[in-house]
């Protein structure tokens, strides 16, 4: 997987305090380490999304 910097080209900054809106496709995602996730989009579900200051932080993302 890539590293990119933050945010990637194409992808928003998130703040980390809520989950996304609602996307039928979900959303590609980058991590806050740089990664960009280029296998699969992520759902807009689930706890990942709240930020807890680890490199497993979604900081950005693109809708799929």
């Amino acid at each position: 997987m890539p590293f990119r910097p933050i945010p990637a080209p194409g992808f928003s900054r998130i703040s980390g305090k809520k989950n996304p809106p609602n996307a039928s496709d979900g959303y590609w995602v980058q991590l806050r380490t740089g990664w960009c996730d280029e296998l699969a989009p992520w759902p807009a579900t689930g706890p990942r999304w709240i930020h807890d200051g680890t490199a497993g932080d979604v900081i950005a993302v693109r809708k799929a």
